[in-house]
């Protein structure tokens, strides 16, 4: 399918849905170490079948695809409503010698990240085509309900966008948020000011979370997720969900455990010798500490090594964080 684009005379804000910003959030989505609910659930069969491979894949202790977007746009696929052209031309946007380009939506570390990504992309081509494996792998389990239903409904909701444009919607209202991200009034700044000079594109997302901010050498990305749901029952979900997590780290011999295999790997035996406590008391708390992700364990002849890691820990907060900041407006 083509792409779609069309702008609004009066406000030259364009609207553009996206196949390639939504295989962006599915991996995103596939990353998360919890259930997908509520608009999210049919994603979760994607996320337990390729999990793992998403989290593993760059490791370099970022969530999010950013760099997907930039390779997107390199290839002139961005508003592609199907990723055929995008995977075709994969080879050549990764190639691409271009400058890293600004990514002001995102953090120092985060720009960092990327930048390192694509230079991988640019000169291992065993890693192009391993990543290029992986995309089409989820987005081939993902294209049926792609092309079923939310093709067409991300197209019936840019043409609603469209035309409440027309008649003096100012873009926020659109995407539902009076502040684009709570903490970050740069975000506010950067996409004002390209709505100002016709800078600015939405995109309706099938597969999105609730809000899509990507800054791209002064062209801004905005949207959100357009899958109704039930706030209240999204809300008691998470709370529950992020108080348990946060659990694995509310005991204080449970994160000085942490520390310490943060420092060098133990086995269970060799932790409860450590602290002075039974065995069965370190494997309660291991095991906490385990179902949260924030150990790794290697087999060692008889013995499981423990080890904790400055990106588990990252991975930790990043998902907690994300799933309470986008209830925030």
């Amino acid at each position: 399918m083509p792409a779609l684009t069309e702008s609004s005379a009066a406000s030259e804000i364009k609207v553009a849905p996206s196949a390639p910003l939504e295989l962006m959030w599915l991996m995103h989505n596939s990353e998360a170490q919890h259930e997908l609910i509520g608009p999210y659930t049919t994603q979760e069969a994607i996320r337990l079948r390729f999990g793992d491979a998403a989290r593993a894949f760059w490791a370099d202790g970022v969530r999010g695809y950013t760099d997907l977007v930039v390779l997107a746009q390199r290839s002139g696929t961005l508003f592609d409503m199907e990723l055929d052209a995008f995977f075709a031309r994969f080879g050549t946007s990764c190639a691409d010698d271009a400058a890293v380009p600004s990514l002001l939506s995102e953090s120092a570390s985060e720009r960092k990240a990327f930048a390192e990504r694509l230079l991988k992309l640019r000169t291992d081509v065993d890693l192009r085509e391993r990543y290029l494996a992986l995309l089409q792998s989820v987005w081939a389990v993902a294209h049926d309900e792609w092309e079923l239903a939310g093709c067409d409904a991300v197209m019936a909701a840019a043409a609603d966008w469209r035309e409440r444009l027309r008649n003096g919607a100012g873009f926020k209202e659109i995407v539902e948020r009076q502040q684009i991200w709570k903490g970050r009034p740069q975000l506010d700044d950067l996409s004002d000011a390209a709505a100002a000079d016709g800078r600015l594109v939405l995109s309706p997302g099938w597969f999105f979370g609730e809000i899509h901010v990507v800054e791209v050498d002064g062209m801004m990305y905005l949207g959100r997720g357009i899958r109704s749901h039930d706030d209240d029952e999204d809300r008691r979900v998470v709370a529950t969900r992020v108080a348990s997590q946060l659990k694995a780290l509310a005991d204080p011999t449970r994160l000085r455990i942490l520390l310490c295999l943060a420092r060098e790997p133990a086995s269970v035996t060799e932790v409860a010798r450590d602290f002075k406590l039974s065995q069965p008391t370190v494997s309660a708390h291991v095991q906490m500490l385990r179902e949260a992700g924030l150990l790794d364990e290697k087999t060692e002849g008889r013995s499981a090594m423990l080890s904790a890691s400055a990106e588990n820990l990252r991975r930790f907060f990043a998902d907690a964080q994300d799933a309470l900041v986008k209830h925030f407006r």
